[in-house]
């Protein structure tokens, strides 16, 4: 097993000379602490893995995931998603639910005889949200935000990678910044450097606010487009009450299930601050100065979390991973976004597989550490 960071990327290591079917003894307490260390690891040449392996792999480095996060039927969202047609077009394997297939095209897979993605109308266009398609970016994490806790990690395998052209993502907030994306990418920004990044005056801002996540979050937005970087949801009626000083007020949510976490997560194994927000599923910031907690508007605290994250996203600290067949990526989803960068063509085939659990316990902030230098 040989670990080394992937070449020119901000972060992120790729493993060569692995078999992810038939892990020895000890080699998931090294992989975990590479995990964190480099943010994400992808692994070559896993085309043989059945479904049933891919979990295997997977619970040999979240022990402690509590049930599927993309079950169909137990997750909040999935559900709301099933009901609405599936227009997203993912199917779970019949017999190993712990696997989410996604992607664009008819197969004929384990099961499944099925069409990918859905209508997905928007595929190829530069507008629409990725929840329904479309050629924008949306930097997540992945979770319910909504019951269950955030996911600790997540892992994809690529089984079909399409063959089109790349394309170009204009970020279109007057930076003129674009992101180069290989067809079906999936592009990596780090909430580590996002902290890194902060003024010393923003990182104890941050360090002393809290994110309350909407009641049913991914209902409320579902309908919502998104801001062409990714970084905020885009809600037309809102945004001009806020221009006219109306801004819907922030709050606390009547729901015993509605969820409030730290703006900063803290790695259990580094130390290290991550700033991780998921702009879609947010309803407000709640910020405390000297004792006294008060609450940004809905429109405001999408703003401002959209200033923390932006210089994060710059095209030269995001890792854009262009998936090759074979290719296993595991990546700490409690200090690392992502997103799927769209525009397939008609013609396009993608397959990817998908393996998720919940966590089971909810991410946590420690005051920041003078002597742990952040990476």
């Amino acid at each position: 097993m040989l670990i080394r960071p992937i070449e020119k990327a901000p972060f992120g290591a790729s493993v060569t000379d692995y078999d992810c079917a038939t892990p020895a003894p000890g080699d998931a307490d090294a992989l975990r602490l590479a995990l964190h260390r480099h943010q994400i690891l992808v692994f070559p040449g896993q085309q043989h893995l059945t479904p049933q392996q891919e979990v295997a792999f997977y619970r040999s480095i979240d022990v402690d995931g509590n049930g599927v996060w993309r079950d169909q039927i137990n997750n909040p969202w999935e559900v709301y998603k099933v009901a609405q047609g599936n227009q997203a077009g993912t199917y779970q394997i019949p017999e190993e639910p712990g696997v989410l297939v996604l992607g664009k095209g008819d197969i004929d897979h384990y099961g499944l005889r099925v069409t990918l993605g859905g209508d997905r109308n928007a595929y190829g266009e530069d507008e629409g949200s990725q929840v329904l398609g479309g050629g924008v970016l949306q930097w997540h994490i992945d979770g319910a935000f909504y019951l269950f806790a955030p996911c600790h990690y997540t892992q994809m395998r690529c089984i079909e990678a399409p063959r089109g052209g790349g394309h170009w993502l204009s970020y279109e907030d007057g930076s003129g910044a674009r992101l180069w994306c290989a067809a079906g990418s999936t592009a990596f920004a780090s909430g580590r450097t996002a902290f890194d990044r902060l003024s010393a005056d923003e990182q104890q801002d941050c360090l002393q606010t809290r994110v309350h996540y909407a009641s049913n979050p991914f209902q409320a937005s579902y309908a919502l487009g998104n801001s062409a970087n990714g970084l905020r949801v885009i809600d037309p009626v809102a945004e001009q009450r806020y221009r006219q000083g109306e801004d819907l007020p922030g709050a606390n949510i009547d729901d015993p299930l509605a969820q409030v976490y730290p703006l900063l997560w803290t790695c259990p194994v580094t130390n290290l601050q991550a700033l991780m927000p998921q702009p879609r599923c947010m309803h407000a910031l709640e910020l405390t100065n000297r004792g006294e907690n008060r609450f940004l508007g809905v429109v405001e605290s999408r703003l401002q979390v959209e200033k923390w994250m932006r210089s994060a996203i710059d095209p030269e600290r995001v890792y854009v991973h262009a998936w090759q067949a074979g290719d296993l990526a595991i990546w700490d989803n409690r200090s690392v976004w992502h997103s799927a960068t769209g525009k397939l063509s008609r013609d396009d085939r993608r397959v990817m597989h998908l393996t998720a659990f919940n966590g089971t316990t909810p991410p946590q902030c420690k005051p920041i550490n003078p002597e742990v230098s952040q990476s």
